[in-house]
């Protein structure tokens, strides 16, 4: 058991470091390749999105959007819902317990049809995640941080000043944090914005997880 969360600890970094759309994360993970190439969503054809939205009856979403196909994986394997009238509100918030569920669902810790609050707890029983706090609050990029960190066992680089810190946003996190986002830093799995920070505390689009699960998604079938 340990050894399988240790490789879908790895299929989760690989989906990370290659980034989503706005967001601070990036780089590589030792001995593992990760891209778009493999990516189902991101390289389909405009005209096949175009009629997968028309079957799932997306109102909200144009199949020339930067995250229309991955979004329809997303859909496709019941991992993101339009509501009753067809919007998937791509641009919207993800909740730190929609976040995790979401996770726990892409490396088979909890099922497709678990309601978040229970994917969330298997996610916490299987060691993904710890207690959460604030559930219902958005998902952040600190937050993400944490999870792949917990996932990875990430020892925190000890002794991080500001003079150390390997971001310009040192007064935006907390000690610990920064100690664990310098960790992160040195193993080479995230790197700033073009301005050097983190920005912790950016939240996540449906669109950006939808990105990481079509990633995740891609390594696993590989």
């Amino acid at each position: 058991m340990q050894r399988t969360h240790k490789w879908s600890a790895l299929i989760v970094a690989g989906a990370l470091l290659v980034g989503v759309a706005g967001t601070a994360l990036a780089a590589t993970v030792p001995g593992a390749v990760y891209g778009d190439a493999q990516a189902q969503g991101i390289n389909k054809p405009a005209e096949e999105i175009k009629q997968d939205l028309v079957k799932a009856g997306i109102v909200d979403v144009k199949p020339t959007d930067w995250a229309a196909g991955s979004l329809m994986v997303s859909v496709q394997a019941g991992l993101l819902k339009p509501d009753q009238t067809g919007h998937l509100n791509p641009k919207g918030s993800v909740s730190k317990n929609e976040g995790i569920a979401v996770f726990a669902k892409v490396l088979g810790v909890a099922g497709k049809t678990d309601d978040d609050a229970t994917a969330a707890k298997k996610a916490k029983d299987a060691g993904l995640v710890g207690n959460t706090t604030a559930p219902d609050k958005d998902m952040t990029r600190l937050d993400v941080a944490k999870l792949l960190a917990t996932a990875l066992g990430v020892v925190p680089r000890p002794f991080v000043t500001p003079s150390t810190y390997p971001f310009n946003d040192f007064i935006r996190v907390s000690a610990d944090d920064a100690a664990l986002l310098a960790a992160l830093y040195d193993m080479g799995i995230f790197k700033g914005f073009e301005d050097h920070t983190f920005r912790p505390d950016g939240v996540l689009t449906k669109a950006q997880i939808a990105i990481l699960i079509d990633r995740i998604l891609g390594a696993q079938a590989r």
